[in-house]
């Protein structure tokens, strides 16, 4: 069978569903797996190597750590739920948007807006100069990287909320400089509770 080709029982039971609906389908909470080198490469562009190496550094191994050391710190726990290995075709395709564009038919989704995954503890970082560099970071290469395919999908920018400015800031530099129609913001802001003594 030539490539490019597909025949009656290649379609994808999503497909079929797809083709009896008179409406599109639009996958609201897509999430995409950022590919880490390169993202490092843009946080190293956007503040410097000695940033980039910290947000590398940045907080406690969560898979490393005790039981008794997740209770005493709280870490974030990284998405595990992201990282597919069975099926290594669907975990490519959630990596390299060229490859989910050309597969988004077979899913019977017409149009994608896709949530980071590493990018979700972004806004989270304690440090306030790495959370704004780590934000920025994302969100250009969010938007680098799903530019030419922006008919069928887009990124959700990721937004910092620990003070309105740099809320204000990184949304004016997702809408005017790099043009992204979606954000997500910082559900909430890890503030310190002076009453819990620090072992």
């Amino acid at each position: 069978m030539a490539a490019g080709t597909t025949t009656a029982a290649s379609i994808s039971k999503s497909a079929k569903v797809r083709a009896q609906l008179k409406h599109p389908v639009i996958d609201s909470d897509g999430h995409t797996v950022e590919f880490q080198p390169a993202l490092r490469d843009y946080l190293r562009q956007i503040a410097g190597p000695e940033l980039a190496e910290r947000y590398r550094m940045d907080g406690p191994n969560w898979y490393k750590m005790t039981a008794e050391q997740r209770r005493a710190e709280r870490p974030l726990r990284p998405p595990w739920w992201a990282l597919p290995t069975k099926n290594t075709l669907d975990r490519a395709t959630a990596t390299f948007p060229k490859l989910l564009n050309e597969r988004l038919d077979e899913t019977g989704i017409d149009f994608a807006v896709l949530y980071p995954s590493a990018g979700l503890g972004a806004p989270h970082l304690r440090d306030d100069e790495l959370r704004r560099a780590a934000c920025r970071a994302f969100n250009t290469f969010h938007a680098d990287v799903f530019r030419e395919y922006s008919s069928r999908m887009t990124p959700a920018a990721v937004i910092p909320m620990n003070t309105p400015q740099e809320a204000v800031d990184e949304m004016e530099y997702v809408v005017k400089t790099l043009g992204l129609k979606v954000i997500m913001m910082a559900g909430h802001v890890r503030r310190p509770i002076p009453r819990l003594p620090r072992a």
